[in-house]
């Protein structure tokens, strides 16, 4: 698990939604265009991400308590190697940005009637479905400790780069499954 410097919950860490799990990034830097298309960078306090615009995922419905982002993409942490957390930065609210991961990578068991269950419901097919949980990092003063929440995770179809937000109708997940 890697070493992080500063606390990502907002005030509102106490609440059972993705509020507590947003956290602030700098405002767009720039668009830089490419081969590919072009670039847009992003100043995070983990550290300058780039999201190639063709690579972009749309979330139609947003995010929990986050519906006006729509447009998001995912990059690895900078200045962090080999790490399973990855940043879900908003396009369209640069400021909002999600600490996520896959749940297998935490040791997050999913239940294979669930996942049946959110695939069925979503209609995304699971050989192109990735499924993420948003992280929370709370501070404890001298210490940090990370919680994910496994009730709803987000879901990504990479083959047509959309994704949604699912709650499992299991009861035995929870919004803040400590790790």
């Amino acid at each position: 698990m890697p070493t992080m410097t500063q606390p990502t919950a907002t005030a509102s860490q106490t609440t059972n939604d993705n509020q507590g799990a947003a956290m602030m990034s700098q405002p767009m830097h720039s668009d830089v265009s490419t081969k590919e298309g072009a670039t847009l960078t992003f100043h995070t306090r983990f550290g300058d991400i780039e999201l190639r615009e063709d690579r972009l995922l749309e979330f139609p419905q947003g995010l929990f308590g986050f519906r006006e982002c729509t447009q998001f993409g995912l990059a690895k942490l900078p200045s962090v190697d080999n790490s399973p957390l990855m940043l879900l930065q908003c396009v369209n609210q640069p400021s909002i940005a999600f600490l996520v991961a896959d749940p297998a990578q935490l040791g997050v068991e999913l239940g294979s009637s669930d996942v049946s269950e959110a695939l069925s419901e979503t209609k995304m097919p699971q050989a192109d479905t990735q499924f993420l949980t948003i992280l929370t990092l709370y501070d404890q003063g001298e210490s940090y400790y990370l919680t994910a929440n496994v009730k709803a995770p987000v879901l990504i179809n990479s083959a047509n780069r959309t994704g949604t937000q699912f709650i499992f109708t299991n009861k035995s997940y929870s919004t803040q499954h400590k790790l």
